[in-house]
């Protein structure tokens, strides 16, 4: 034992440097008062998206306006970033939906996805569908056509990658995960069936390495609880296992690739297992379980938790989170099978978290709701925030807030 403790001190010490080197401190974040923009009732903004000086919107909203619900305008819109009121051009009235937003490559597109059945008249673009993000016509040509939800999409070179809960895409077997020609919509040889829904994809900066987040526990036969990554030249799972026994809701990269922020909800085995219902940052490469860089979740009577976290993004200077957490911890905390060291911080459904300590920054509009924020994105306007909110900083905003700068 003796010998084992002298050895692990200048290891540890190593360890911490290059958790230093690897891990961005905070700097700056956007307003914390909310632009005036466009408003979303009758239902939730799940995706936020922008091009040029569009931001789109996607949910399972009815209506929009300014105070009151008085344009009939459902699913998915466009408003301009500068004025914040709706592109009247762009209009794609999906018949249902829309769960995720992805700008293509080139950025000539908008990929759609959800459980909608009917883009503009286009029949075949069952929940994936390409549009012209000017007038949100759907490419005819593109129909993959999973057969249920689409809740996430990513895209490595010409390849979209799809995530959900379907179970075929063009008739072929794809459980939960596909892969797609990103012009055609073609399906690629990837069968790497997962067990339960995945609900979040990211592509790291080299574009070599795909992640998922979701329910599963299991990823082409091998075990994965809920996190997981794909080698994206062989289509074949990795060695990476984060092995967090808490459903998956959101997985983002560190710009530079080497850190994974990972949100989560309920845990797999107890309501208070660890990693339950909390955001927890490990490093991205590398085989078999990472240690853990800091784990932030809390709230009084389960000391893992802080209420489901439904959304991370991940820039040099923040990770947004969101959902309908209330309690975070106020100090680094490098386990996340112990309590919080420290003092709790209430944070209402949205935070800014330092990426080097997961430590809660003084970044704190708040937001309303019952499942609060369920989409956070990091736009050329700002920090695009979506949910089911009402008000964010005690001022009506309905749905949707634009935080202006840069985040």
């Amino acid at each position: 034992m003796t010998t084992f403790a002298r050895r692990a001190l200048p290891v540890a010490v190593a360890v911490l440097l290059l958790f230093a080197f690897t891990l961005t401190p905070a700097g700056a974040v956007p307003s914390p008062t909310a632009a005036d923009t466009l408003q979303f009732y009758g239902g939730e903004v799940r995706a936020v998206a922008q091009i040029g000086g569009n931001i789109y919107v996607g949910g399972s909203f009815t209506a929009v306006g300014n105070g009151t619900p008085s344009i009939p305008r459902s699913n998915l819109v466009a408003i301009d970033a500068a004025s914040g009121q709706l592109v009247t051009g762009f209009d794609p009235h999906p018949d249902n939906a829309v769960n995720t937003l992805l700008v293509s490559a080139g950025g000539t597109h908008l990929y759609a996805g959800g459980v909608f059945n009917n883009v503009r008249g286009c029949s075949q673009c069952d929940r994936l569908a390409m549009l012209d993000p000017a007038t949100g016509a759907a490419v005819a040509s593109f129909g993959p056509r999973p057969n249920a939800a689409v809740l996430s999409l990513a895209q490595a070179g010409n390849t979209l990658f799809v995530g959900g809960t379907f179970a075929t895409v063009s008739g072929r077997r794809r459980v939960r995960l596909a892969a797609v020609d990103a012009t055609t919509g073609t399906v690629g040889g990837m069968a790497l069936h997962a067990n339960q829904a995945v609900r979040d994809l990211a592509v790291n900066p080299a574009g070599t390495t795909l992640y998922l987040a979701g329910a599963f526990t299991s990823v082409g036969g091998v075990t994965r609880y809920n996190f997981a990554s794909v080698d994206i030249a062989s289509r074949l799972l990795t060695a990476w296992n984060p092995n967090i026994h808490a459903s998956g809701w959101g997985v983002a990269l560190s710009p530079n690739g080497a850190t994974a922020f990972m949100t989560t909800a309920d845990g797999n085995e107890s309501v208070c297992n660890a990693g339950h219902e909390s955001v927890i940052a490990m490093s991205a490469t590398g085989s078999g379980t990472p240690p853990v860089l800091w784990h932030n979740g809390g709230a009084p009577g389960c000391v893992y938790t802080s209420g489901d976290v439904n959304a991370v993004e991940a820039t040099a200077s923040a990770v947004y989170i969101g959902g309908h957490l209330a309690n975070l911890c106020t100090v680094r905390n490098t386990s996340y099978t112990t309590a919080c060291p420290g003092a709790l911080t209430v944070r209402n459904h949205l935070a800014a978290l330092d990426p080097a300590t997961g430590v809660p920054l003084s970044w704190n509009p708040g937001a309303t709701g019952v499942r609060g924020v369920l989409v956070t994105g990091a736009l050329a306007a700002g920090l695009g925030v979506g949910g089911d909110f009402q008000r964010t900083n005690g001022v009506l905003h309905s749905g949707f807030a634009l935080f202006p700068g840069t985040a």
